[in-house]
């Protein structure tokens, strides 16, 4: 008997053993999940953090609505009250702000989120009653022409100017300012602008009364003008006149000058220096002219004079033009 012995060869192909996976493959494939994980985390966060941020800028819309309707059951008449700002108060989450016009017919309430302050809108006279608008009352997009700025008042005032100063009008991003010699600003009418609640008019003429006002500005237009403050420089002081100088001798310098109305004695300095930054020497005098003496031969002398009365004191008494000439060798 012949024993028949089965030929596997045929087989040990599809039998054999699966070669594995090369590195760049695994690689390849760690990459893409690590990548997909990172997408997906992106993705999560940028939801959740879009999500947040609706939600921040809703709590700020409601608060600001809220605090709204309690501006408004506060007017009386279509004008609100400075003190009805003090009624409008912060939330836990939301800053708020709130400003009246100086007339009291327009108002803005402001209100900044807590946690972002990039999240700012505002509410009021240039809204609809349940329509805040991004950026805060400062915002071009929300600003209104300003009110009617109030009365100011007289800071201070020299001999050619006149400081005023006044309440901040809401909304205004600038002032004008103005002064002339009549109440209906028709002459002589001399104008400054101010970035702040004070400025000053330049340019005035001395002892001279002036009707002061004031118009508050910003992009949008300009308010009407204030109603005008009184306000008067003052009186500058009269400095001598026709001072001359004469050299004598090398030691000695004649000096005369013109007489002052109301004076009480005449303060004369004289220096070897043009500014008169030192060697400076004076002379209190009750006449008009003196010979100055004690002087260095061939060198050139300074001299100016100023006139002392019952208004006008060392503190404030204005000096004469300077002149100078050389003594005599």
């Amino acid at each position: 008997m012949i024993e028949v012995v089965p030929d596997y060869s045929a087989y040990t192909g599809s039998r054999g053993t699966a070669s594995s996976p090369s590195p760049r493959h695994v690689l390849r494939n760690i990459i893409i999940a690590i990548i997909t994980v990172i997408l997906i985390a992106i993705g999560t966060v940028f939801g959740i953090g879009v999500m947040q941020r609706s939600q921040t800028v809703e709590t700020v819309k409601n608060t600001l609505v809220a605090q709204n309707k309690t501006m408004q059951a506060s007017v009386k008449e279509g004008v609100y009250s400075a003190t009805v700002p003090a009624q409008v108060k912060s939330t836990e989450d939301v800053s708020i702000t709130a400003n009246v016009s100086a007339d009291g017919k327009s108002y803005c309430i402001s209100g900044r989120s807590i946690d972002d302050e990039k999240i700012v809108y505002s509410i009021g006279s240039h809204t609809d009653v349940d329509a805040p608008k991004e950026g805060d009352c400062e915002s071009k997009e929300n600003a209104v022409i300003p009110a009617k700025p109030s009365v100011p008042s007289i800071g201070s005032t020299t001999a050619e100017g006149v400081t005023l100063t006044w309440a901040p009008t809401i909304f205004a991003a600038s002032y004008n300012l103005r002064c002339a010699i009549d109440k209906d600003f028709s002459a002589s009418v001399v104008k400054a602008v101010s970035k702040t609640n004070t400025g000053t008019v330049k340019g005035l003429k001395a002892n001279t009364p002036y009707f002061c006002s004031i118009q508050a500005v910003n992009e949008t237009g300009v308010s009407l003008w204030s109603d005008s403050v009184n306000a008067r420089t003052i009186l500058l002081s009269t400095a001598p006149a026709d001072l001359k100088i004469t050299p004598v001798s090398s030691s000695e310098i004649k000096v005369e000058w013109g007489a002052v109305s109301g004076v009480i004695s005449y303060e004369l300095e004289y220096s070897s220096d043009a500014n008169f930054a030192k060697d400076v020497k004076k002379q209190l005098l009750s006449v008009t002219s003196t010979t100055v003496g004690g002087l260095k031969a061939d060198t050139q002398y300074y001299f100016h004079v100023r006139a002392f009365t019952e208004q006008f004191s060392e503190s404030n008494a204005a000096f004469s033009g300077v002149v100078e000439d050389k003594t005599l060798k």
